[in-house]
């Protein structure tokens, strides 16, 4: 009779356990690792560097891949960063690979947002015939 006593009490917490870690997965915010767009000719690759509440500058790494076309935008001019509100913020500087060539890397700059949102969303306008790609991250609070 204990024995069966045991193995319920260890079968109830196991469930309570799980239960509690798929909880905290889903609470969990998106990861800030890299994303891929490879819509069009162009591939676009961004990486959040800084985005923490104790930077100065929130930065995102920015890699342009192509085989066909020019590469002649200025990033800082057609880049824009969202909070979980909509509001739009302009990027404060571009430090990087200058326009043109079919490889462009650099890191975009942006004031850190306050108050801090519960996600992100950065915009890149134009490249390679695409109007518009969208990357979306979670940012802990």
């Amino acid at each position: 009779m204990n024995t069966k006593i045991i193995i319920i009490a260890g079968v109830v917490l196991g469930i309570v356990l799980v239960g509690s870690l798929v909880t905290k997965q889903k609470e969990t915010p998106l990861s800030l690792d890299s994303q891929i767009n490879s819509e069009g000719a162009v591939e676009v690759e961004v990486t959040p560097l800084e985005i923490s509440n104790a930077s100065d500058l929130w930065q995102f790494k920015i890699v342009l891949n192509t085989h066909s076309v020019e590469l002649g935008q200025d990033l800082a001019a057609v880049v824009e960063l969202f909070d979980d509100k909509g509001n739009a913020y302009q990027p404060l500087s571009w430090e990087g690979a200058p326009p043109g060539g079919h490889h462009r890397e650099g890191v975009l700059s942006f004031r850190p947002l306050a108050p801090r949102p519960s996600s992100i969303v950065l915009v890149i306008n134009n490249i390679g015939e695409v109007p518009e790609r969208k990357f979306v991250w979670g940012v802990k609070k």
